[in-house]
């Protein structure tokens, strides 16, 4: 049914568990880890030299991700996670002291702290949207209506996920993104699970969206501690880092010249000594989406969530939302009280016969258990998962 993707993953993949907790960080084809732990040893062996002819591969690789994006290489920055990401356009935005950050009761921990630190910076005021609406079976422009009610005088920035880490709804950015513009509301988006889960399109879908970060270590199968920030160019003269190095000067040193196609590509550079073996690993990443297709990638992961849900359904057990819906959830997400017996080690299901990793994010009133298979996940995996929660309701 599935295709199988196991043997490109067999080197570093642990099969003593069964890993259907994707959406916290996913595996990587080996061929990245390859490439990674070759480039570390690389770098270790003349770090000068290393460093040195960084620049211009990292512009390399800012370019093919703008490719996957459909964007353009100098509206992105490269950074080691979604919180850093956010961290630069959040605490860069100028807004008025008195203005009102509006964002959801279903965000990311770490983003809400983000925010909270912004307006406790700014004399700014922070509100939620409790969003249960979203559970409905509703269209995308009336979740849209649902939120924007929310909206008051003094809202200058809504803050909100593409998908929801704890429930999987995916909100329909480019409808939310038009409504905002129409109120000059700054959209700030958490992408942190939409690459290598959605076909971004920024140039066409998202060319109404102010600001964007995502994970490249979750979906898309990078390696630990890669992600993105995007900034829209009607933004881009206002935004800069939040802290001085050595392309925040007018004198950016030479070797650093590639990402002077605009300021700022070149201010947003993350140009402290390190090694870049992580970013490098970007590159096989993205020869696997090229030799396998997007589509193909994508489907594949559909159909592995389907099958989940479908096994699961069958045993009585419903998630919180599916994907067949106009506002869809992406990940498979139940209330942890549908299973009676259930028990945790950690993240494991205890007392199983076979040993299943899960996801158990923080959801506002309900505890929830995540389930996230990606291709690296067989048809037998599923089967036994099926088998081991089914036996807990």
């Amino acid at each position: 049914m599935f295709h199988n993707f196991a043997g490109e993953f067999e080197k570093y993949k642990d099969t003593r568990f069964i890993n259907l907790n994707n959406g916290t960080l996913g595996l990587c084809p080996s061929s990245v880890i390859d490439l990674q732990k070759a480039e570390l040893e690389s770098f270790e062996l003349n770090t000068s030299l290393g460093l040195g002819n960084s620049w211009q591969r990292l512009w390399g690789i800012q370019e093919r991700l703008a490719k996957f994006l459909n964007t353009n290489a100098s509206d992105l920055f490269l950074r080691p996670n979604v919180t850093l990401a956010l961290n630069e356009i959040v605490m860069g935005l100028s807004l008025p002291a008195g203005s009102e950050i509006l964002t959801t009761t279903f965000e990311y921990g770490a983003v809400v702290n983000i925010l909270k630190f912004k307006a406790q910076k700014g004399s700014l005021s922070l509100r939620f949207i409790q969003p249960d609406f979203l559970y409905q079976d509703i269209s995308a422009n009336a979740a849209v209506d649902l939120l924007m009610q929310n909206v008051s005088d003094k809202t200058r920035v809504l803050a909100i996920s593409h998908i929801f880490t704890g429930n999987g709804i995916e909100i329909p950015l480019k409808e939310l993104a038009a409504a905002c513009r129409k109120k000059s509301i700054l959209l700030v988006v958490d992408g942190a699970h939409a690459p290598g889960i959605r076909d971004l399109d920024f140039d066409s879908d998202f060319k109404e969206v102010d600001y964007y970060a995502g994970n490249l270590h979750k979906w898309f199968m990078g390696p630990k501690g890669t992600a993105f920030g995007w900034v829209n160019p009607i933004h881009q003269s206002k935004t800069g880092p939040c802290y001085g190095s050595w392309t925040t000067d007018a004198n950016t040193p030479p070797v650093m010249q590639a990402f002077s196609q605009t300021p700022f590509s070149e201010r947003m550079l993350w140009s402290h000594s390190q090694s870049f073996s992580s970013y490098y690993g970007l590159e096989a990443c993205f020869d696997f989406w090229d030799h396998h297709g997007k589509n193909v990638i994508f489907k594949e992961i559909e159909l592995r969530m389907k099958y989940l849900e479908e096994g699961l359904r069958a045993k009585g057990l419903t998630p919180l939302k599916s994907a067949d819906s106009e506002v869809p959830a992406r990940l498979l997400c139940y209330k942890l009280d549908d299973f009676k017996s259930i028990e945790f080690d950690g993240l494991y299901i205890k007392n199983a016969k076979s040993l299943v990793q899960v996801g158990l994010p923080k959801v506002p009133g309900v505890p929830v258990l995540r389930l996230t298979p990606h291709i690296h996940n067989t048809q037998t995996e599923l089967d036994t998962a099926i088998q081991v929660l089914s036996a807990l309701v």
